[in-house]
């Protein structure tokens, strides 16, 4: 297996991940059990937050900061704790700027083509790209993660430890893309006041994002630096 083939395959191992855990489930007698995403962009997004902890965390902490001016509110209070979880996990695992995987063009090219990944899914009965007709017009993308696909992807988080990362941070992706996507990835406004996208893509973000959450949190427990 050549190096380019075997990191082609690990990019279509986490795609198919992102899709079980972006898509919708749905169950039908003809489909059996099936995932759904009924946009390309919103794959896009998610597969986003996914390859980069950093902005992840970066768009946590932005969060974590509004909820922390907000904490006399016992619900906003409850939020707070439960975002230092993930936050906690990217830190202390010291891997953000390690596991990113910025795209060629980067900032400028942030949503990853899908086309020639999706269409090797396909050929394989993994995916299915249906396209589906609505109010909107011409044709929207319906992707669907095929009962065979889920299978597979059960099998690899269950037999490969290496995906456990793509795991957790797709299963904090899924608990808050309501609030991730209210951010304009092409804006990135989670950045201000002292990163722009550009240095974004080429700093390393760690002890920016240990600032911040010192700043709202305090102490970073058993962080490696």
């Amino acid at each position: 297996m050549t190096q380019d083939m075997a990191y082609f395959e690990r990019h279509v191992a986490r795609l198919l991940i992102v899709l079980y855990f972006c898509g919708a489930p749905v169950n039908s007698l003809l489909d059996g059990e099936t995932r759904q995403i009924d946009s390309v962009a919103a794959l896009q997004r998610f597969d986003f937050w996914v390859r980069e902890p950093g902005h992840l965390a970066l768009a946590l902490t932005h969060l974590a900061a509004t909820l922390a001016a907000n904490s006399a509110r016992e619900m906003a209070a409850r939020e707070l704790i439960a975002l230092r979880g993930p936050l906690d996990r990217l830190l202390v695992a010291n891997l953000i700027d390690v596991r990113r995987v910025a795209l060629p063009g980067a900032p400028y090219n942030v949503l990853e083509d899908f086309d020639y990944a999706l269409s090797y899914l396909t050929a394989r009965s993994l995916v299915s790209d249906r396209p589906s007709f609505g109010k909107t017009r011409g044709a929207l993308h319906q992707i669907v993660l095929e009962t065979t696909g889920i299978a597979f992807v059960r099998r690899l988080l269950a037999e490969c430890p290496m995906f456990d990362w793509y795991r957790a941070q797709c299963e904090v992706v899924a608990q808050y893309t309501p609030q991730l996507d209210k951010f304009d990835l092409a804006e990135m406004t989670y950045l201000a006041p002292d990163l722009t996208p550009a240095a974004a893509s080429t700093l390393p973000l760690i002890p920016i994002i240990q600032t911040r959450y010192e700043k709202v949190f305090g102490e970073i427990l058993n962080a490696v630096v």
